[in-house]
This record gives C-alpha cells, sequence and structure tokens, in this order.
C-alpha cells in the first residue's frame, strides 16, 4: 500500500474501542436508580396535589380506579 497513495486513503478506518461489560452494568444501574427517582418523585407530587385538592373541597374522586 506504500507505492498507492489511493490505497492508503481509502483502508477501513481504526476500530473503536469498545465499551467494557462493567461499564454497561454500571450506566444501566445509574438509568435505573434515575427512572425509579423520577417515578417517585412524580406520585409524589401527585398525591401531594390530591391532598391539596381535598383540603380545598375541589377533589371529584375518578370513576376509573386502577
Amino acid at each position: 500500500m506504500r507505492a498507492y497513495p489511493q490505497a492508503a486513503r481509502t483502508r477501513m478506518p481504526a476500530a473503536r474501542a469498545r465499551r467494557r461489560w462493567s461499564a454497561w452494568v454500571t450506566e444501566s444501574k445509574r438509568r435505573r436508580r434515575f427512572l425509579q427517582k423520577e417515578r417517585l418523585e412524580t406520585i409524589e407530587r401527585l398525591q401531594r396535589e390530591e391532598r391539596q385538592a381535598r383540603r380545598t373541597g375541589s377533589y371529584t374522586p375518578s370513576i376509573c380506579q386502577w
């Protein structure tokens, strides 16, 4: 390939470094904790809003209870 500069430019790019298994597991755990925290914050906010609505008298229970 030294004799052919065009061939040197067209060779395949170097392989990218792969992520390690432990990095994937760590990222997965971090993402799971973040989503769990987000869910809990949403539940707390909805409960707080419901309590406030009950106090003010504007609460109407939904017909469909899941």
